[in-house]
């Protein structure tokens, strides 16, 4: 004898209870992402609603269909992204489905589910030196000339440079207190991680031609107002077409043409100093990151044997043959 099938109501409810990513996304824009300082927001409100982001992809499942099939799909979709901005993605999604557990969706597998590539960390893509002295040579405007230098040796984000101040020198050393995002907003340095670096001879002396317009170090021509982001950035491009050198990209594809020169400072840096020292100035928040900046060649190794037991390629005596009295 068959009879009806048995539904289960309370699970009927459940399922009819919990959101969809779509759905619980804007609760997480309204109450999570508000405690976030700008630029992380704005990063992470990018990475759901932005063209190949988690929104478009994962927008109409409920959250709690989301299984590792899903993601793995998700991650094959992102193509030849790098492996970095893959896993800044998937955190994101870590992040609003571990928020979404506390709220009451407890069929939410969050904890079951790999979200994180493995692969090697990006390649470092620096500018050659003769490089960027070919651009401190194009240089006609000596806000940029000032720019330059503050990437290549001292090592600050196009953000930190936008935010410096006048008032952030002193004793020929310059503190990194602050940065400016995208949207104009000023935050604290990455990693909340001020710090101070010695200027340069080059940039003293570059600074010292620099007329004070107002607050900002490389500011607007006309009110002496912080540069804006895009205006560095179209400066930058047309320096290095002007100065016959090509712009540096990424792995996959990304023009860096400021960031390759903060990458200019740390591979030299990281040819003469030790890396907690370097891991400091470059405003990192761990060493991991900061060895990506080491290449080790054979002279390398074999000047660090000279130095720490002496030798300096001398023959290894021949081994003697006679019976050892060594027991």
């Amino acid at each position: 004898m068959t009879g009806k099938p048995v539904v289960d109501v309370k699970r009927v409810k459940e399922v009819a209870t919990v959101p969809t990513v779509a759905e619980f996304a804007e609760r997480f824009l309204d109450e999570y992402l508000p405690r976030q300082k700008p630029s992380s927001r704005y990063a992470k409100e990018r990475i759901l609603k932005g063209r190949g982001g988690l929104i478009e992809f994962f927008g109409p499942m409920r959250l709690d269909e989301i299984d590792q099939s899903h993601v793995n799909v998700y991650v094959r979709k992102l193509g030849k992204l790098a492996v970095k901005t893959i896993n800044e993605k998937l955190t994101v999604l870590s992040t609003l489905l571990s928020y979404a557990g506390p709220k009451g969706c407890k069929l939410i597998p969050a904890s079951v589910l790999s979200l994180h590539v493995d692969g090697m960390s990006p390649e470092i893509v620096a500018v050659p030196a003769a490089d960027v002295a070919k651009l401190i040579a194009a240089c006609r405007d000596d806000r940029y000339r000032v720019a330059v230098l503050l990437a290549s040796e001292t090592g600050l984000r196009i953000g930190e440079i936008r935010g410096a101040q006048w008032t952030d020198i002193k004793d020929g050393r310059i503190t990194i207190r602050r940065a400016i995002d995208q949207r104009n907003n000023v935050t604290p340095p990455k990693h909340d991680k001020a710090r101070t670096v010695r200027l340069s001879p080059a940039l003293v002396s570059a600074l010292e031609k620099l007329p004070r317009r107002g607050l900002w170090i490389v500011s607007r021509l006309d009110d002496g107002g912080s540069l804006g982001y895009y205006a560095m950035w179209e400066a930058i491009r047309a320096l290095y077409v002007r100065a016959g050198v090509p712009i540096p990209t990424s792995e996959s594809g990304e023009s860096m043409p400021w960031h390759s020169l903060r990458h200019t400072f740390g591979t030299e840096m990281a040819k003469q100093i030790p890396l907690p020292v370097l891991r400091e100035l470059m405003g990192h928040s761990d060493i991991d990151t900061t060895l990506r900046y080491v290449s080790v060649n054979r002279d390398q190794m074999d000047e660090a044997i000279d130095m720490v037991f002496g030798g300096g390629g001398s023959p290894v005596p021949a081994v003697s043959k006679k019976r050892s009295n060594c027991s």
